[in-house]
């Protein structure tokens, strides 16, 4: 098995391993959660590149229902343009998988001389992320030698976690919620194989793809994007549905290529609406959602039913496999990088 797809595979074992992990770590965090909650911060600033930073918007959503003064900044634009957002009342919540990517030590350095408290979130322990964060919750998610999977979805699982830490609902019926989640992924990952390797005949042609959502699912397509550019090497968009009806909509015609998260049921309606106008269009869409849609859609991907904060957890795992199947077939190693390492140590 290529080692892309073995990592694809092992997901939900590893999603598992993080939930136990994370839960004893948090209990260790708790002098800082006391801090969280006693208004000892004025805002809490996430920041991380690439996927890392795509997890965090379902967190965003759930801190932001409870009137929490909540930021997400890309590392780069926090280290040069919104530095002013690091301050001795920040929490900065700094995630980075390797925990030595190219912005992390100025960005320390930033954070030390502000005096703001640091929260470390890696799956590299003794990293420099880890030696130099005040506190550090670390994932289960193993050796990654490709395109970010496993190290993705696991952040999405150890944040669901700790924002519920933070705003003191059961971590105990997070388990109970993330469990059947990650073995319905395992359940279904021989059948999305199959899928995407059908979907990968039909598009092979295709020179672009565009990935809608709206709400917690966006993250799901912001990092569909991302890892769609760097497995296929083909130009992607990831864009919010409401916004694709603000003049991107032009850009339907028979070669249009896209796939729509369905997301939560508040906005369903209004998607589905979306998706019959590009259908009408000529356009080719693949949905991916918990229930079948009443259209006849180029692919419709099931995935386990669950609450849409946890959504991201299984709606990225079908595309992990389509950017598998249609780079060989574009003649690529599936998951490989042409001119990047894994960690990225250069700005």
């Amino acid at each position: 098995m290529n080692g892309f797809i073995a990592e694809i595979y092992s997901q939900p074992d590893v999603i598992l391993e993080t939930l136990q992990a994370v839960q004893t770590q948090l209990h260790d965090l708790k002098p800082l959660l006391t801090q969280i909650a006693e208004g000892r911060f004025h805002k809490i600033v996430f920041t991380g590149m690439g996927s890392s930073c795509s997890a965090v918007y379902p967190s965003q959503l759930r801190l932001l229902m409870h009137d929490m003064d909540v930021r997400v900044v890309e590392a780069s634009e926090l280290l040069h343009y919104q530095s002013r957002l690091v301050t001795s009342s920040t929490l900065l919540v700094a995630i980075s998988q390797s925990g030595r990517s190219a912005e992390l030590m100025p960005l320390l350095d930033l954070a030390q001389d502000r005096h703001a408290t640091v929260l470390g979130i890696t799956n590299t322990p003794d990293s420099i992320l880890d030696q130099r964060s005040d506190f550090t919750l670390l994932m289960k998610a193993g050796a990654e030698a490709t395109v970010s999977t496993k190290t993705y979805t696991c952040t999405v699982a150890l944040l669901h976690l700790l924002t519920s830490a933070i705003i003191g609902t059961s971590l105990a019926a997070d388990v109970d919620a993330i469990t059947p989640v990650a073995e319905g992924i395992r359940q279904r990952l021989g059948g999305w194989q199959q899928q995407m390797a059908s979907l990968a005949d039909q598009w092979g042609s295709s020179g672009f793809i565009e990935y809608l959502a709206r709400g917690h699912s966006m993250a799901s397509a912001n990092t569909a994007a991302l890892i769609s550019k760097e497995s296929i090497k083909m130009p992607t968009e990831s864009m919010n549905a409401g916004q694709f009806r603000h003049g991107p909509l032009e850009l339907v015609d028979e070669q249009f290529t896209g796939m729509l998260f369905m997301g939560g049921n508040s906005t369903e309606q209004v998607n589905l609406r979306l998706a019959k106008d590009i259908l009408d269009h000529g356009g080719q869409l693949t949905v991916i959602s918990q229930k079948a849609i009443p259209l006849t859609v180029a692919l419709w991907v099931e995935i386990p039913t669950c609450s849409p904060e946890l959504l991201p957890l299984a709606e990225i795992v079908p595309v992990q496999l389509f950017c598998a199947e249609l780079s060989v077939r574009r003649g690529y190693e599936a998951g490989a990088f042409r001119y990047i390492s894994k960690v990225t140590v250069q700005e």
